[in-house]
């Protein structure tokens, strides 16, 4: 379903990515792990087409992705994205949060829309929270939303850019538990995330990443118990 051959991705001076090849099958859950600063995010984002590529390219079901072709727009949104900052609007409820894209974007009817996020509210257990304002809600709830948001595109897959890492530790396990529920939909998935126990428990592969480079990568089982690369083992034994 997606397919990176060969990415290069700078700021300034800076290499973040180096020529990193990478293949997502269709309904498979990818975890991503590693060090701070490794590119986890920076791939996710260019996956996601929220940074230009200097070199390699990104093909989404066999499509070669531009941020710079304006074809693509269809083809971007069918990628949704949920970020470690929920980027809720605080102005707008958590129903006119839900329905901004799809009316604006998709043209959907706004009746249609409403009846759409009421029902992804119900997905994520805050259907009662329709006429709420984010600054209303937990961190956690606020997430929540921003997942049900992401799924009103009705995206073909899902990035989670280190979804949990700016909640509470009691809030986590509501938006895992959300996450875990779309994996079991066959929602096609690549997560970055700093939780090892639900990259063990959720990916069908997990990739470890260190300086701009995928440097080893299988299923959770084996990479968990017995890491081959050095850099993997010494990570691992630090967080684990």
């Amino acid at each position: 379903m997606i397919s990176v051959r060969n990415l290069k991705k700078s700021f300034g001076d800076h290499q973040v990515l180096k020529d990193v090849d990478m293949d997502v099958d269709e309904r498979e859950v990818v975890v991503i792990i590693g060090p701070s600063g490794s590119g986890k995010s920076t791939l996710l984002r260019c996956i996601g087409q929220l940074e230009t590529v200097n070199e390699g390219e990104i093909a989404v079901n066999g499509t070669v992705i531009s941020q710079h072709d304006e074809h693509d727009k269809y083809t971007r949104a069918d990628i949704g994205m949920v970020f470690q900052q929920f980027n809720l609007f605080p102005h707008y409820t958590c129903m006119e949060n839900i329905v901004l894209a799809p009316t604006k974007v998709k043209k959907m009817p706004l009746p249609e829309a409403q009846e759409l996020a009421i029902e992804l509210l119900r997905e994520v257990g805050l259907e009662d929270k329709a006429s709420a304002y984010p600054s209303s809600l937990s961190g956690g709830q606020q997430q929540r939303v921003a997942i049900a948001r992401a799924l009103a595109m009705k995206p073909k897959m899902m990035l989670f850019d280190e979804p949990t890492s700016a909640l509470d530790p009691e809030m986590v396990g509501e938006v895992l538990e959300v996450m875990r529920r779309l994996a079991k939909e066959g929602m096609t998935m690549i997560v970055v995330t700093h939780e090892m126990g639900f990259a063990r428990e959720i990916g069908d592969r997990v990739i470890f990443m260190d300086g701009g480079q995928i440097l080893e990568q299988g299923d959770p089982v084996s990479l968990f118990a017995n890491p081959q690369n050095p850099r993997t083992q010494a990570f691992l034994s630090k967080v684990l």
